[in-house]
């Protein structure tokens, strides 16, 4: 049975706002590749998962709601909002994801996002913004 690679990604955030992250990595292929904005962070479904520690560290409610979810053939697109409670305290952060999904995985994933924003949220950076 072909699974429709937009499920794939709606199964990805159900599993992630569930913490379940056993199911959100088994949705990545052994190879996958995350970008954020424009630049290659993350290779390689175990790394990623280490890499990703951090966050679940800084923000144990971590959850996604999500605004748009689209796709077509092996493209998926979202756009969501990462909200939780961090260092600096509650936070709503918008991101925009596009995926490419092959044979029921997740092989790449491109996430835009306001980097300082991100930072403050996960308490690396100033705790407040400049104006």
């Amino acid at each position: 049975m072909h699974v429709k690679p937009v499920d794939v990604v709606r199964k990805l955030g159900q599993a992630w706002n569930e913490h379940d992250l056993d199911t959100v990595y088994g949705l990545l292929h052994e190879d996958y590749r995350e970008h954020v904005n424009g630049k290659l962070v993350k290779q390689g479904r175990d790394a990623t998962r280490a890499a990703d520690q951090a966050i679940y560290d800084a923000v144990p409610d971590y959850r996604r709601e999500v605004d748009q979810l689209f796709g077509e053939g092996e493209s998926v697109a979202s756009l969501w909002r990462f909200l939780g409670t961090g260092p600096a305290g509650a936070f709503e952060l918008p991101l925009g994801c596009f995926y490419k999904v092959r044979d029921g995985l997740i092989v790449e994933c491109w996430i835009h996002v306001d980097s300082g924003d991100f930072a403050r949220a996960l308490g690396m950076g100033a705790q407040e913004k400049t104006p």
